[in-house]
């Protein structure tokens, strides 16, 4: 059996991941294969460093709606209490809502 390449190694690696195995697994499936331990390594960290780069993508994503929900809340309310309408939900759900949100997206930032 040939040794993978170590794009090939990353794409199994990568895929494996999205099936639901946790690195030890997946340097196992490796080293099956018959990768070197430098290769898996390096191989390892790439594919940790790739799903940090997803999660910081999604973070901005979740950070920027959540922004946006605290901003609609606070203009709502605004109107709202101006032209005598009940604030409440709007006050306390939208505005939870957005601070629920914008924290999901820190937390994904952050790497939790």
């Amino acid at each position: 059996m040939q040794p993978l390449q170590s794009n090939d190694l990353l794409l199994l690696a990568d895929s494996l991941q999205k099936r639901g195995h946790n690195f030890e697994d997946i340097m196992l499936k490796l080293r099956d294969n018959g990768a070197a331990e430098n290769v898996i390594t390096e191989t390892i960290e790439k594919l940790k460093a790739m799903r940090m780069d997803r999660k910081r993508q999604a973070g901005f994503i979740f950070c920027g709606v959540g922004v946006f929900l605290l901003v609609a809340s606070c203009l709502i309310t605004f109107l709202l209490f101006n032209y005598g309408g009940n604030i409440r939900w709007v006050m306390y759900g939208l505005t939870s809502l957005g601070v629920i949100v914008t924290l999901k997206g820190l937390v994904d930032l952050f790497g939790w």
